[in-house]
């Protein structure tokens, strides 16, 4: 499958204590069951000494060592400034592995400095990395587009840790990395999978001392995978949404594959089921189009039209997976690429949006060019709800759709056809206007835009009233203008870098190694100055930058939240990853709209970063998403809660879904979920620390809702007194009385109710 900036999939991820350190498990006998929270009982499967010269594979060769680290032989991953580096372990031959079972990866690591740390686990085709202390993660000089790297300095806790990876394991594998698509998986269980521990160059993350290994163990879930608990609020009040889209991680059940990696479809999305249930997150969404081509939907059922598909053989999944997701008591969020539909003599071949100075195509980029709708003409309108008829309205009896996710990709651009001309003079007074007349008057070019705005607010209420009046009450629109992976930039071509340490980061890019990759135009800049000159805010509402005579300013439109404040059932996104992009409340508030706020995480792929010395791919293919380690990987949501208070997060991922340190990430989604999607109030003076934001949800008949959140990278200890009445923590049910003595971890999120 295609992808605009590159892609894959992504699946599953958790974490869990350190093996001879920090309250963890230790290692036992293989088949040995013993408890291992989150996961409940698992048994012992595997082991590695990753310490051994013999059962491991290294690129480049002597690319790695075995150091002493906090009093535990590690094997350590050499930075390498022209290369990436890796050591891979057969994991699981010969030891009876069960296709289907849930297992889990576990991962010792020491939290000694700073250190990036990527894994690759074919056993599910996910590649999920993480970092510590004050290193970017994502790659800094990316191949494709800027990966908005930001540096912070996090705590270090000087002990041995675990990372950890929940996963139902495939039918077969891949015997190198990932692959991208049907290629064969020439791997069974007998054979047991591959797990990569690698670094991109030390010139894309310079700060890293590498990654470092001082363990690998494999258990299998004995039983059923623990499902997180969920509080919600009362039925008749709006819930929160928490949900995921991947990029390319469908290869592995696409029919073209002479060795597929899930013999049934229908399974892998059994085990997304199962990755919801654990992680505590209440929607599911997968593309339906992927720029613009039906993905896993039969388009001629129920006298519809044979369009363009990614892979025919798999067009039954979709009602499938309604069924599954409806029996599961998941609300479905389906997501669509929508650029005109596509096949013979549809609408988005006949590419009907026109740029304004050019007839051949917006932009340089081939796959997005072949296909386009120009959403101010009613056809637009109506050929969509042609699709919305298929996948939502018919299976909508089946399983509660909350509504329906737009993310373009550039193939929604503005128009400047003569049919939208003439339609713009009509709802402007009448008379001729040309191409010639907008190029020649700024301010009429201005007035063309604003009204264009206007048309996709129209054609984004038109869904909403069209899923409406099929009886889907209260549908969501949610609209994704941001086209790229990595999120939303700065409006500028200069390149910055967000860090804590500025004078640090402008010495690095004066090394000769930053010089030769462009790093000497990477200007450093504090949270603080971003804030300040409204960098962020500036950059979420401004078109696409242009380049030579293309256009796109016109493909890539800018947001224009400000037209959504009283559109009720419609929201555009909040893009979010960083601290920088949740640390100003306006930012947030601008796209609030009277449905609530939708934010979504946008990861950078990392695509091709795993090359040589001679720039070339060392892997089939690559793509992963890095995010902080321990509870710093709550960081950007639990910022976004205190400044923002999003009533939908959702997460843009490049590979297989997973999230690292699920203790961190099911603890802040029960107490997320157990809020009621309903503004709150920030209250200035609740809390005795300066590190703990305190929010308020009133209700007239339900009483009130309160939530907490340490805004600090160091625990926080503060006593909350808000009103006079007695709070309950939610999660746990723990009374706590009319003064909350809350003991918050780094970026914890704690929810109470007090009821009437």
């Amino acid at each position: 499958m295609l992808s605009m900036f590159v892609r894959c999939g992504l699946f599953l991820i958790v974490v869990t204590a350190a093996w001879l350190a920090s309250p963890g498990i230790e290692a036992s006998e293989l088949g040995t069951v013993s408890e291992l929270a989150p996961f409940g009982q698992v048994r012992l499967v595997d082991e590695i000494d990753v310490t051994a010269a013999t059962g491991m594979t290294e690129s480049p060769q002597h690319g790695s060592r075995v150091e002493e680290i906090l009093g535990r032989k590690t094997r350590v991953v050499i930075p390498n400034e022209k290369e990436a580096s890796y050591v891979t372990w057969r994991v699981g031959k010969g030891k009876g592995l069960k296709p289907g079972a849930a297992y889990v990866l576990v991962v010792d690591y020491p939290e000694d400095v700073d250190r990036s740390c990527i894994v690759i686990n074919t056993g599910n085709e996910t590649a999920r990395g993480f970092h510590t202390g004050s290193t970017v993660g994502d790659a800094l000089h990316a191949k494709y587009v800027n990966g908005l790297v930001e540096s912070l300095n996090v705590p270090l806790s000087k002990t041995w840790k675990s990372w950890t990876m929940m996963f139902h394991l495939h039918d077969r594998f891949s015997d190198k990395g990932l692959l991208r698509g049907p290629e064969p998986r020439t791997l069974g269980p007998e054979d047991g999978f591959d797990v990569t521990v690698m670094q991109f160059s030390s010139n894309n993350d310079p700060l890293s001392a590498g990654a470092a290994v001082g363990g690998l163990r494999l258990y299998e879930v004995v039983g059923q995978v623990p499902k997180q608990t969920i509080v919600f609020p009362p039925e008749h009040l709006p819930r929160r949404h928490l949900f995921w889209r991947e990029e390319m991680a469908d290869g592995v059940i696409d029919r073209k594959s002479p060795q597929l990696g899930i013999k049934q479809p229908i399974d892998w999305y059994r085990y997304k089921a199962g990755q919801m249930h654990f992680l505590g997150m209440n929607t599911f969404s997968k593309d339906l189009l992927e720029f613009g081509a039906c993905q896993h939907w039969d388009s001629t059922a129920h006298g519809g039209h044979n369009w363009v598909y990614f892979d025919e053989a798999t067009k039954g999944v979709w009602d499938q997976v309604v069924t599954l997701m409806g029996q599961e008591g998941f609300d479905i969020l389906p997501y669509y690429e929508y650029s005109g539909s596509k096949g013979a003599h549809s609408l988005g071949h006949e590419r009907h949006a026109k740029p304004l100075t050019r007839d051949d195509a917006y932009s340089h980029i081939s796959w997005i060019e072949n296909a386009n709708a120009d959403i101010t003409e009613p056809e637009a309108l109506a050929d969509f709800c042609k699709m919305l008829d298929i996948t939502v309205v018919k299976p909508s009896q089946r399983a509660k759709f909350v509504g329906v996710w737009l993310r373009p990709r550039m193939q929604m651009p503005v128009s400047f056809s003569e049919g939208a001309l003439v339609r713009f003079a009509k709802d402007n007074g009448g008379g001729v206007i040309s191409r010639e007349d907008l190029k020649r008057n700024p301010e009429l070019y201005e007035k063309y835009l604003g009204w264009w705005h206007l048309k996709r607010r129209d054609f984004l209420v038109g869904v909403r009233d069209y899923l409406t009046k099929a009886g889907l009450k209260d549908s969501i629109v949610l609209y994704t203008g941001c086209s790229a992976e990595p999120g939303v930039g700065f409006p500028t071509w200069e390149k910055f870098l967000p860090t804590d340490q500025p004078e640090r980061w402008a010495e690095i890019f004066k090394s000769p190694q930053q010089k030769a990759s462009n790093g000497e135009w990477i200007k450093p800049i504090t949270v603080n100055d971003i804030v300040d000159r409204q960098m962020y805010s500036k950059g979420l509402v401004s078109a696409g930058m242009n380049w030579g005579s293309w256009e796109v300013q016109h493909c890539q439109p800018a947001d224009d939240p400000a037209n959504y404040k009283q559109t009720d059932g419609v929201m555009l996104s909040h893009a979010f990853n960083r601290s920088y992009t949740v640390a100003d409340p306006k930012t947030m508030e601008d796209f609030r709209a009277p449905s609530g706020l939708a934010m979504i995480r946008h990861y950078a792929l990392n695509e091709h970063m795993v090359f040589d010395a001679n720039d070339q791919q060392k892997m089939n293919y690559f793509v992963c998403d890095m995010e902080r380690a321990g509870p710093y990987c709550m960081m950007a949501e639990a910022i976004a809660m205190a400044n923002g208070d999003p009533s939908m997060i959702g997460y843009l991922v490049g590979a297989n879904f997973g999230r690292g340190f699920p203790e961190y990430v099911r603890r802040f989604n029960a107490n997320y979920l157990a809020l009621p999607a309903l503004p709150s109030e920030r209250l200035a003076d609740a809390s005795d620390s300066k590190d703990i934001v305190v929010r308020r949800i009133h209700t007239d008949k339900d009483g009130d809702w309160l939530f907490v959140v340490n805004t600090s990278m160091h625990p926080a200890k503060g006593k909350v007194k808000v009103g006079d009445g007695k709070w309950t923590e939610i999660v746990s049910g723990k009374p706590d009385g009319s003064e909350i003595d809350a003991e918050l971890e780094p970026f914890e999120l704690r929810s109470y109710r007090m009821q009437q």
